[in-house]
Protein backbone atom coordinates (compact mmCIF):
# COMPACT_ATOMS: atom_id res chain seq x y z
CA UNK A 1 0.00 0.00 0.00
CA UNK A 2 2.85 2.50 0.14
CA UNK A 3 4.45 1.78 -2.85
CA UNK A 4 0.80 2.48 -4.14
CA UNK A 5 0.23 6.24 -2.36
CA UNK A 6 3.93 6.96 -3.47
CA UNK A 7 3.14 5.94 -6.98
CA UNK A 8 -0.01 7.87 -6.91
CA UNK A 9 1.81 10.79 -5.97
CA UNK A 10 4.60 10.45 -7.98
CA UNK A 11 1.56 10.30 -11.25
CA UNK A 12 0.26 13.45 -9.61
CA UNK A 13 3.58 15.20 -9.72
CA UNK A 14 4.57 14.33 -13.04
CA UNK A 15 0.92 14.70 -14.23
CA UNK A 16 1.50 18.52 -13.18
CA UNK A 17 4.41 18.73 -14.92
CA UNK A 18 2.77 17.60 -18.32
CA UNK A 19 0.22 20.01 -18.04
CA UNK A 20 2.99 22.76 -17.70
CA UNK A 21 4.72 21.74 -20.43
CA UNK A 22 1.80 21.38 -22.72
CA UNK A 23 0.10 24.96 -21.35
CA UNK A 24 3.66 26.61 -23.02
CA UNK A 25 2.07 25.46 -26.42
CA UNK A 26 -0.99 27.22 -25.44
CA UNK A 27 -3.88 27.38 -28.35
CA UNK A 28 -1.60 26.44 -30.62
CA UNK A 29 -2.35 22.58 -30.88
CA UNK A 30 -5.65 23.65 -31.50
CA UNK A 31 -5.27 26.25 -33.67
CA UNK A 32 -2.82 24.13 -35.92
CA UNK A 33 -6.18 20.98 -36.24
CA UNK A 34 -8.50 24.06 -36.93
CA UNK A 35 -6.47 25.50 -39.74
CA UNK A 36 -6.14 22.19 -41.30
CA UNK A 37 -9.99 21.31 -41.25
CA UNK A 38 -9.83 24.80 -42.77
CA UNK A 39 -7.63 24.18 -45.86
CA UNK A 40 -9.21 20.82 -46.16
CA UNK A 41 -12.45 22.43 -46.86
CA UNK A 42 -10.99 24.82 -49.37
CA UNK A 43 -9.24 21.86 -51.24
CA UNK A 44 -12.63 20.41 -51.63
CA UNK A 45 -14.05 23.23 -52.67
CA UNK A 46 -11.28 23.74 -55.54
CA UNK A 47 -11.74 20.29 -56.21
CA UNK A 48 -15.34 20.36 -56.56
CA UNK A 49 -14.77 23.05 -58.91
CA UNK A 50 -12.63 21.29 -60.77
CA UNK A 51 -14.54 18.53 -61.81
CA UNK A 52 -17.44 21.25 -62.38
CA UNK A 53 -14.87 22.72 -65.61
CA UNK A 54 -13.52 19.47 -66.40
CA UNK A 55 -17.28 18.16 -66.53
CA UNK A 56 -18.61 21.11 -68.62
CA UNK A 57 -15.76 20.55 -70.84
CA UNK A 58 -16.18 17.22 -71.84
CA UNK A 59 -19.99 18.44 -72.27
CA UNK A 60 -19.34 20.84 -74.46
CA UNK A 61 -16.94 18.89 -76.58
CA UNK A 62 -19.93 16.15 -76.43
CA UNK A 63 -22.27 18.94 -78.09
CA UNK A 64 -19.80 20.27 -80.36
CA UNK A 65 -18.81 16.91 -82.08
CA UNK A 66 -22.72 15.87 -82.31
CA UNK A 67 -22.97 19.46 -83.71
CA UNK A 68 -20.32 18.23 -86.61
CA UNK A 69 -22.38 15.29 -87.06
CA UNK A 70 -25.64 16.80 -86.97
CA UNK A 71 -24.39 19.07 -89.79
CA UNK A 72 -23.28 16.74 -92.33
CA UNK A 73 -26.60 14.47 -91.52
CA UNK A 74 -28.47 18.53 -92.96
CA UNK A 75 -26.44 18.15 -96.01
CA UNK A 76 -27.19 14.54 -96.58
CA UNK A 77 -30.66 15.10 -96.00
CA UNK A 78 -31.08 17.60 -98.66
CA UNK A 79 -29.39 15.56 -100.96
CA UNK A 80 -31.66 13.42 -100.29
CA UNK A 81 -34.59 15.83 -101.16
CA UNK A 82 -33.59 16.58 -104.35
CA UNK A 83 -34.26 12.36 -105.38
CA UNK A 84 -37.44 12.05 -103.22
CA UNK A 85 -40.64 10.77 -105.36
CA UNK A 86 -43.13 12.04 -103.44
CA UNK A 87 -44.16 14.87 -100.61
CA UNK A 88 -44.49 12.46 -98.07
CA UNK A 89 -40.69 11.62 -98.17
CA UNK A 90 -40.11 15.29 -98.75
CA UNK A 91 -42.01 16.58 -95.44
CA UNK A 92 -39.97 13.54 -93.36
CA UNK A 93 -36.73 14.45 -94.49
CA UNK A 94 -38.01 18.74 -93.90
CA UNK A 95 -38.53 16.82 -90.29
CA UNK A 96 -35.33 15.79 -89.94
CA UNK A 97 -33.47 18.97 -91.15
CA UNK A 98 -35.63 20.94 -88.58
CA UNK A 99 -34.72 18.70 -85.29
CA UNK A 100 -31.31 18.86 -86.13
CA UNK A 101 -30.90 23.02 -86.75
CA UNK A 102 -32.74 23.23 -83.53
CA UNK A 103 -30.38 20.54 -81.46
CA UNK A 104 -27.64 22.84 -82.96
CA UNK A 105 -29.24 25.86 -82.10
CA UNK A 106 -29.49 24.72 -78.26
CA UNK A 107 -26.65 23.29 -77.99
CA UNK A 108 -25.43 26.66 -79.54
CA UNK A 109 -27.05 28.30 -76.55
CA UNK A 110 -25.95 25.80 -74.41
CA UNK A 111 -22.29 26.61 -75.16
CA UNK A 112 -22.20 30.36 -74.90
CA UNK A 113 -24.09 29.68 -71.28
CA UNK A 114 -20.70 27.04 -70.52
CA UNK A 115 -18.74 29.83 -71.64
CA UNK A 116 -20.28 32.12 -69.21
CA UNK A 117 -20.37 30.01 -66.49
CA UNK A 118 -16.59 28.25 -67.09
CA UNK A 119 -15.19 32.12 -66.61
CA UNK A 120 -17.20 32.84 -63.38
CA UNK A 121 -15.86 28.96 -62.27
CA UNK A 122 -12.68 30.08 -62.71
CA UNK A 123 -12.73 33.34 -60.93
CA UNK A 124 -14.30 31.66 -57.89
CA UNK A 125 -11.20 28.70 -58.19
CA UNK A 126 -8.96 31.36 -57.78
CA UNK A 127 -10.32 33.28 -55.37
CA UNK A 128 -10.53 29.89 -53.38
CA UNK A 129 -6.67 29.16 -53.95
CA UNK A 130 -5.53 32.26 -52.81
CA UNK A 131 -7.64 32.14 -50.06
CA UNK A 132 -6.13 27.97 -49.55
CA UNK A 133 -2.51 29.79 -50.18
CA UNK A 134 -3.03 32.67 -47.50
CA UNK A 135 -3.68 30.02 -45.33
CA UNK A 136 -1.10 27.32 -45.89
CA UNK A 137 1.20 30.08 -45.48
CA UNK A 138 -0.19 30.80 -41.67
CA UNK A 139 -0.36 27.21 -40.98
CA UNK A 140 3.67 26.90 -42.18
CA UNK A 141 3.97 29.63 -39.53
CA UNK A 142 1.86 28.13 -36.72
CA UNK A 143 3.32 24.23 -36.90
CA UNK A 144 6.80 26.36 -36.77
CA UNK A 145 6.20 27.87 -34.02
CA UNK A 146 4.68 24.69 -32.47
CA UNK A 147 7.64 22.71 -33.52
CA UNK A 148 9.71 24.88 -32.04
CA UNK A 149 8.35 24.66 -28.30
CA UNK A 150 8.07 20.65 -29.20
CA UNK A 151 12.00 20.67 -29.95
CA UNK A 152 12.56 22.34 -26.49
CA UNK A 153 9.93 20.18 -24.47
CA UNK A 154 9.88 16.84 -26.41
CA UNK A 155 12.90 15.64 -24.74
CA UNK A 156 11.31 16.14 -21.05
CA UNK A 157 7.85 14.95 -21.90
CA UNK A 158 9.18 11.82 -23.54
CA UNK A 159 11.07 11.21 -19.99
CA UNK A 160 8.10 11.70 -18.18
CA UNK A 161 5.76 9.60 -19.95
CA UNK A 162 8.14 6.71 -19.49
CA UNK A 163 8.40 7.72 -15.43
CA UNK A 164 4.28 7.95 -15.67
CA UNK A 165 4.07 4.62 -17.12
CA UNK A 166 6.34 3.35 -14.63
CA UNK A 167 4.22 4.79 -11.86
CA UNK A 168 1.02 3.63 -13.34
CA UNK A 169 2.76 -0.43 -12.64
CA UNK A 170 2.18 -0.14 -9.08
CA UNK A 171 -1.35 1.25 -9.58
CA UNK A 172 -4.92 -0.89 -10.27
CA UNK A 173 -7.97 0.44 -12.61
CA UNK A 174 -9.74 0.91 -9.68
CA UNK A 175 -7.01 3.44 -8.57
CA UNK A 176 -6.44 5.37 -11.43
CA UNK A 177 -10.32 5.56 -12.44
CA UNK A 178 -10.28 7.35 -8.42
CA UNK A 179 -7.33 9.30 -9.55
CA UNK A 180 -8.55 10.40 -12.20
CA UNK A 181 -11.93 11.37 -11.51
CA UNK A 182 -10.49 13.43 -8.43
CA UNK A 183 -8.25 15.07 -10.68
CA UNK A 184 -10.77 16.15 -13.45
CA UNK A 185 -12.96 17.60 -10.40
CA UNK A 186 -10.06 19.67 -8.72
CA UNK A 187 -7.07 19.77 -10.96
CA UNK A 188 -4.98 18.13 -8.26
CA UNK A 189 -5.86 14.30 -7.04
CA UNK A 190 -3.21 14.29 -4.51
CA UNK A 191 -2.28 16.27 -1.56
CA UNK A 192 0.97 15.85 0.87
CA UNK A 193 -0.75 16.78 4.53
CA UNK A 194 1.56 19.85 4.79
CA UNK A 195 1.69 22.05 8.59
CA UNK A 196 -1.08 19.55 9.77
CA UNK A 197 -3.31 20.60 6.47
CA UNK A 198 -4.87 19.30 3.34
CA UNK A 199 -2.24 21.21 0.70
CA UNK A 200 -5.32 21.40 -1.85
CA UNK A 201 -7.63 23.04 0.32
CA UNK A 202 -5.78 24.01 2.97
CA UNK A 203 -8.07 22.77 5.38
CA UNK A 204 -7.01 21.50 9.02
CA UNK A 205 -6.77 17.79 9.02
CA UNK A 206 -8.17 16.09 12.34
CA UNK A 207 -4.86 14.77 14.31
CA UNK A 208 -5.87 11.20 14.36
CA UNK A 209 -6.38 11.44 10.33
CA UNK A 210 -3.18 13.12 10.00
CA UNK A 211 -1.44 9.49 12.10
CA UNK A 212 -3.59 7.46 10.30
CA UNK A 213 -2.11 8.41 6.79
CA UNK A 214 1.34 8.40 8.10
CA UNK A 215 0.33 4.59 8.38
CA UNK A 216 0.75 4.50 4.68
CA UNK A 217 -1.51 1.08 5.01
CA UNK A 218 -4.59 2.72 3.31
CA UNK A 219 -6.29 5.54 1.19
CA UNK A 220 -7.06 8.35 3.16
CA UNK A 221 -9.48 11.06 1.37
CA UNK A 222 -9.67 14.88 2.75
CA UNK A 223 -12.88 15.47 4.39
CA UNK A 224 -13.17 18.71 2.91
CA UNK A 225 -11.92 18.57 -0.87
CA UNK A 226 -11.97 14.80 -1.27
CA UNK A 227 -8.15 14.42 -2.33
CA UNK A 228 -6.56 11.73 -1.69
CA UNK A 229 -3.75 12.19 1.16
CA UNK A 230 -0.44 11.31 1.35
CA UNK A 231 1.96 11.62 4.31
CA UNK A 232 4.45 14.49 4.85
CA UNK A 233 7.02 12.12 4.55
CA UNK A 234 6.28 10.72 1.26
CA UNK A 235 6.12 14.19 -0.65
CA UNK A 236 9.73 14.89 0.90
CA UNK A 237 10.95 11.60 -0.46
CA UNK A 238 9.40 12.13 -3.49
CA UNK A 239 10.68 13.71 -6.25
CA UNK A 240 10.98 14.41 -10.18
CA UNK A 241 14.00 16.08 -10.38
Amino acid sequence: MEQKLRSLYKLELLDTELDELRELRGDLPDAVNKLEEELAGLQEKIDTLDTHLKDGAADRARKERESLELIDKIEKYKTQQLDVKNNKEYDALTHQIEMAENTISAYEQEMELYVEDAAETKDKKAEVEKERDELLELLNDKKSELDDIMGTTREEEEQRQKEREDALKSLTKEDLELYNHIRDAKQTAVAPIKRESCSGCYNIVPPQLILEVKKNDTIYRCEHCGRILVSEEIATEINID
